[in-house]
Order: C-alpha cells, then structure tokens, then sequence
C-alpha cells in the first residue's frame, strides 16, 4: 500500500525549522530561519500570515501551556520568550544566550525547565526558565531534535549521525533506541500516552516516520511521504492528520486517506483499524497483510474507549440524518449505546476549535449525522465506545441508519454490508510475577534480599506472565546491578507463537531459561559482586484502535551476588 501523500498548504517561506500547532485558534506557528520571521498557518483555511519578524535565525517556536507565550530559539544561541499578541523579536525576553548553534526546544514547564538542541556546541542544555542558567545535561555530536517525557526524566535526542538516542536524566544513562535513519530532524510525540514519536527525514527523499517505543527494540515505519524538499519539523493535528514544515511550504497528510473513502461502508473503521473482514479477522486487528501501512498490528483484540468511524459522506448519500450504535455478545441481549462523547468543532463566530459534546436524544438514543461544511478535527469519529463492563470475548458492533427520529424511517438494514463489524473484546491486564529465584545447579531457593556468594553465580527463575485471555504480546526478564549494566534473562514474545487460535497465555510458573543464566560479563567484577535487580515486564496485544492501552506490567526482585 503507497504511503499517503501530504499536500501543500502554504507556501512562500525562505527556510523553515520548527513549528508548533495551537489548537485553541488552529494556527501553526512556523519558525523560518531564511527570513527570521514567524508565520502561522491556518490548516483549514490554508491563510498564511507573518505574525513576528527581527529574529537572526530562527530555529524553532514552542507554545506555552498558559496559552498566552511562546520561546523561540534563535539559532545562533539565543532562548526568548514572547507574548502571543506580539510576536517581534523586539517584544521578546531574552531567557538565556550565548549557546552556540541551537536547534529545538522541548519545554518541561512543570518542573521550570527549556531543553535546547545546541548542535554547533555539541550539548542539550537545560536552561531554568525563570533564572535563564544554564546546564549541559548531555554530550552529544550534533543534536537537532529534543523532547522531554512529561515527567521530566527522559530526553530524545535526534543527531545527524541519524541516531535518537534515550537519555535517564536520573540515572544518567543513555541509550540508542533508533539508528540508521538518515538525518532524523525535530521529534514529535504522536499521543499523549508518550508511546510513539513522529520526526521528519530529509534522505533519500523526504518522509515522516514513527518510532514505536512499545516494541522491544523500538521499530520505526515510514508513514507519509514524499514531503517537499527538506522536511525538518511535524506537529499533531488530529490522530490522523499531521502538518509538515519543510524548507520552502507547508503540508498537511491524512493518514487514513489511502484506507478510507467516501464511497465505502458506512462502519469505516476502529481508529485506524478497517472494520472489513480482512483486517478484522475472527474480530481481531490485523494490518499486517499491508506491511507499508502506518499502523501495523497482529492479532490484537480491542478494549478500552473505542474511537468508531463512520462514513458520513456515505450516510448522507442515502438519505440519512440519524444513526444509532448497538452492541451485542457475547452473552446477553444487544444493547443500544446511549454514551456522550466529545470532539473539537471549529468556530466561526469566536475564530477557533471549540469542544463539542454529542449527546444522543433520550429515551431513544438518535445521534445526529455531523453535517455538510462543518469543521471537526477527528473529521469522522462517529462514537467513543467505552467497553469496560462488556463481557470479554466476541461483541458485534452495529449502526443503524435513520432519515428521522422514528424507527419507521430506518434506511436498510444493520444486516446491510458495511454496518457492523465484529470484534473481540478483552479489558483484562497482564499478571507478572517472580515467584523463585532458583539457584544452579540443584534448583536451591534464593529469598529476596538474601546473599549468594557460593557455588557458580548460575540462576533460572520461576515466573508468571500470563494474560488472562490469552493475549498477550511479550515479556521479558533483565537483570540490572551497578551503573547502568544489565544483561538479559530470558524472553519471549507473540512472534512465536502466532496459530489459527490468535492466543498466546504467556507462562504460568515456568522456570527461565532452559538453561541456567550465568550472571558472569567478561571481565566486568560488579556483575558477579553487586545487588541485582530482576525485573520482569509484560505487555499485552490490546488496543483501542488508535494504539496499545494496558502499558507494561512489571515486578522486580533482588538479591546480592558476592563472588
């Protein structure tokens, strides 16, 4: 399947760097260090305007969370901060200066800190927002993207040796998630959950990519493209649609453009799962058969609040108005889905996205079609189905289509192709647990806490990392001591176990690995004379349909080595 292709939306600029996108007046702030100014761009309407202009070199734009400021890098080394009614660089508070070649910033404003890229200068700074001092919190040749977690203890870092690489502001580690990526430039969280990073890459041609961060290792996708020359810089505009600055234009791609259409089935998906047979198999996900395509899932079921989409264009092809959603199975009578949800609903009158609720009309739970014209920003999301307290297991998901408030005006039948889709339903979470540590040889029981200094530092362990309806993706089990050294246990994952059934268990009090696990690492001594840290991780395949919910599922256990 060809990846979709962004389209230009504006024009015009010298050389864009960052940008940053405002939801509350659907403006894309763009840094173009070309002609030292700051324009908007409104994705909507494709207006374009300068707002801001004095800078020398402008690098990047990132918005305040108080909505009324934004910091600037300038990329020479100077951080500013600005008012949003007034732009210029003569308005400007200068934060800190006197980095050398600065890139992108990433703000962590709960804890009063700007991370800057200083790519001449070799360092990500972190500089205090309210004291403009400055720390070097990382080494590194050529830096271009930065970002933060929203905790404030982990930095992405993007290089021009086309690496990202993780760094533990606490623990002082460092790690490369990510490597071969030809010039990766500003990084991008994809949600808000933190899983995904987006980042545009100018070589051989220009795509947006994702890096997957559940996976293990991470895994990176091209999802758009080809972009203009010299993408540089992504931002969020809904779940499925992105803004690309590149050297002279501004983009926009829909990432569902190229499974989607208007002429579909009136159930067009789950997220960005097809609701079709083909990608819906026995009810579970599965986008592997189009191995270009963005969102790539293998037998998973679903849970959670799931994101239906509903192909308005179609509905009100044939005459409908209303619509209702049931859901059934698999015990118990169909049930007819009376939920509110919300979604950002542009403004004419006040000039910007405003949320909007959508409450079905009671007793009889009519949902109105969006109409003609207006603006949403998850243009078709028909319904935030929330499964918690369904019955696990098969559940079909129905829409029935109304040209009145009357159940006489239905039009065709929920037996109609293209209304409804089945699907598995699991909102159980992994169960982790270390229940032995098993010393080798003679299986001798080893308590927490306790110390092992006889014998050869050989080990298995007794383990459970099980889900309870079968699905899960992976687990995991590392040993961890000293700074920063580690050494895998043992592993293993759904790739191995794929079958017509689509369930995988886990282990239930297996003992790992089959063969004993020396702690020894060549000539290192703390691996066989330090504390160690036994820590085992499990993930399960349950999405919403936009991405994986349950997170990771852990327990740890420790022990001394004293040999």
């Amino acid at each position: 399947m060809a990846l979709p292709v962004p389209v230009t939306i504006a024009t015009g600029f010298a050389d864009l760097a960052g940008c940053a996108y405002r939801v509350g007046t659907d403006q894309l702030y763009v840094a173009d260090a070309g002609n030292g100014t700051i324009s908007i761009v409104n994705p909507h309407t494709n207006a374009k305007s300068v707002v801001g202009s004095g800078y020398n070199a402008p690098s990047d734009v990132a918005l305040s969370v108080d909505g009324l400021h934004a910091y600037v890098a300038e990329k020479p080394g100077t951080l500013l901060r600005l008012s949003l009614s007034n732009m210029d660089r003569a308005a400007a508070t200068v934060v800190a200066s006197g980095m050398n070649g600065i890139d992108q910033i990433a703000l962590d404003e709960a804890h009063g800190y700007a991370y800057v890229a200083e790519f001449t200068g070799g360092h990500i700074q972190r500089v205090t927002l309210n004291t403009g001092s400055k720390t070097a919190v990382v080494t590194i040749s050529t830096p271009r993207g930065v970002l933060v977690t929203g905790d404030g203890r982990f930095l992405y870092v993007s290089t021009d040796a086309s690496r990202i690489t993780r760094f533990d502001l606490a623990l002082h580690t460092n790690v490369v998630i990510a490597s071969g990526l030809n010039a990766p430039r500003h990084l991008t969280w994809a949600d808000a959950g933190e899983s995904v990073i987006l980042f545009p890459r100018p070589n051989p041609t220009g795509t947006v990519d994702k890096v997957d961060l559940t996976t293990t290792p991470a895994t990176v996708t091209d999802i758009a493209g080809p972009t203009s020359f010299a993408p540089y810089s992504v931002a969020v505009l809904s779940s499925n649609q992105l803004l690309i600055a590149t050297a002279t234009e501004v983009s926009e791609v829909d990432l569902t453009a190229s499974v989607y259409s208007a002429a579909g089935p009136v159930f067009l998906g789950i997220g960005f799962v097809p609701a079709d047979t083909t990608h819906l198999p026995s009810g579970y996900a599965d986008t592997t058969m189009d191995p270009t395509y963005f969102f790539q899932v293998k037998d998973c079921p679903f849970g959670g609040t799931l994101p239906l989409m509903i192909n308005w264009e179609h509905a009100r092809s044939v005459g409908a108005n209303f619509y209702q959603v049931f859901i059934e199975g698999p015990v118990g009578p169909q049930q007819q889905v009376k939920q509110l949800f919300g979604d950002y609903l542009w403004s004419v009158a006040l000039d910007e996205f405003e949320l909007s609720t959508t409450s079905p009309s009671m007793p009889d739970g009519y949902y109105l079609l969006r109409s003609p014209g207006e603006i949403w920003l998850n243009y078709w999301l028909g319904l935030l189905l929330d499964t918690t307290g369904r019955p696990n297991g098969l559940n079909k998901i129905s829409i029935k289509l109304f040209a009145a408030e009357d159940a006489g005006s239905e039009i065709g039948s929920v037996a109609d192709p293209g209304r409804s889709a089945t699907v598995m339903i699991d909102n159980t979470v992994p169960v982790v647990n270390i229940q032995q540590i098993l010393h080798e040889p003679g299986d001798v029981v080893v308590d927490a806490c306790a110390i092992v200094s006889d014998g050869t530092p050989t080990f298995r362990f007794r383990i459970t990392a099980q889900a309870p309806q079968s699905h899960l993706l992976a687990w995991n089990l590392t040993a961890y001591w000293g700074a920063n050294k580690s050494k895998p246990v043992a592993s293993d994952n759904y790739n191995n176990h794929i079958s017509p059934s689509r369930l995988w268990a886990g282990t239930a009090g297996g003992v790992v690995p089959a063969a004993a696990w020396d702690a020894t690492v060549g000539t290192d001594p703390t691996s066989v004379h330090c504390a160690h840290s036994f820590w085992l991780n499990a993930w399960d395949r349950v999405i919403n349909g936009w991405w994986y919910i349950h997170g990771v599922s852990s327990y740890q256990k420790s022990i001394t080595l004293l040999y």
